[in-house]
């Protein structure tokens, strides 16, 4: 990983894949930048990675809340190296039977908080000449999944996004990436309210999508690696 690639800004920090994001980067002496909205999984997270985690208790799909850490991040901390988008949620659910308000939850989140969380951060990096954007997006931005009309509208204005955001981005030396991953072992798939539709026990685990992020960050600034789509073998894509 490239020296000046220190400080890295999470989102969805506490569980799944944004948990171990932090906890393997904070393992490696970085300064990671936390954003979840409970305090106390933050804390958690904390005690368990220790003082290279910054905790922000920010609701992502609040424009300004994020505008305030991304500028304390920037005022106090030395800036954003890395952005990683990963937060996001789903419902596995046919579209009819979807409450209007899960609805606007998950494009307020998966989308809208991925724009305020990139809008806020891009003019420092275009000011520093240099930074790199991660995705977390999902099979579900490549290809229609019956069940998740509203997550994969969210997911595929997430990878229509970083496509035109590279090119925007790639004369300042910033890279944008994305990972479509499909199902990984996560707290969003729940047995009860939002079973996976298929065996847990075969999918990905968080581990393999840090193992991805790392490689991109590896990569010389000059290098593009647009999207990575990957999925476990119970599905295709």
């Amino acid at each position: 990983m490239e020296a000046e690639l220190n400080n890295i800004l999470v989102t969805g920090a506490t569980r799944g894949v944004g948990e171990a994001l932090s906890l393997r980067f904070a393992g490696q002496g970085r300064k990671v930048f936390a954003l979840a909205r409970t305090s106390e999984q933050l804390d958690s997270l904390v005690e368990r990675g220790g003082s290279n985690i910054l905790p922000f208790a920010v609701d992502i799909s609040d424009r300004d809340a994020v505008g305030v850490a991304v500028n304390e991040i920037e005022s106090a901390h030395g800036g954003i190296d890395v952005l990683i988008n990963n937060a996001g949620i789903v419902q596995n659910i046919n579209f009819a039977e979807q409450s209007f308000d899960m609805m606007e939850r998950i494009i307020d989140v998966n989308l809208k908080g991925t724009l305020y969380c990139t809008r806020h951060t891009v003019p420092f990096m275009i000011q520093r000449k240099r930074g790199r954007i991660i995705n977390i997006s999902s099979v579900a931005g490549v290809r229609g999944i019956p069940g998740q009309a509203a997550y994969c509208a969210s997911k595929h204005g997430m990878n229509g996004f970083a496509d035109a955001l590279a090119q925007e981005l790639m004369p300042h030396g910033i890279v944008v990436s994305s990972i479509c991953p499909g199902g990984i072992d996560t707290p969003l798939w729940d047995k009860e309210k939002n079973p996976y539709p298929g065996d847990i026990e075969k999918v990905i685990k968080p581990g393999e999508i840090v193992d991805m992020v790392e490689f991109l960050l590896k990569q010389p600034s000059g290098t593009m690696y647009k999207r990575i789509v990957v999925f476990p073998t119970n599905e295709w894509h």
